[in-house]
């Protein structure tokens, strides 16, 4: 699998008071960063690194997830996803 197709997007925390980048794929992985821009990059930054740690290992890539599905298990209002 050469490209996931993994989306990024960023929010605003206020317990953080930080800007959040996170993937779809990644679940438990995000970045905090003082500016938008420093959040997308440094969570595109760290998914690439994992990627390329999981490729060289030989582990299957996960595959992205819709955002709602993603949202909802952060919240922990699901307790497994199926496409």
């Amino acid at each position: 699998m050469d490209d996931p197709g993994y989306e990024y997007r960023t929010s605003w925390s206020e317990d953080d008071e930080a800007w959040v980048g996170a993937c779809n794929g990644f679940l438990l992985v995000s970045h905090l960063a003082p500016t938008e821009a420093e959040a997308v990059s440094g969570i595109r930054s760290l998914v690439a690194d994992i990627v390329s740690d999981m490729r060289a290992n030989g582990e299957p890539l996960p595959l992205p997830i819709p955002w709602e599905a993603y949202d909802a298990a952060r919240l922990g209002t699901v307790t497994a996803w199926s496409s």
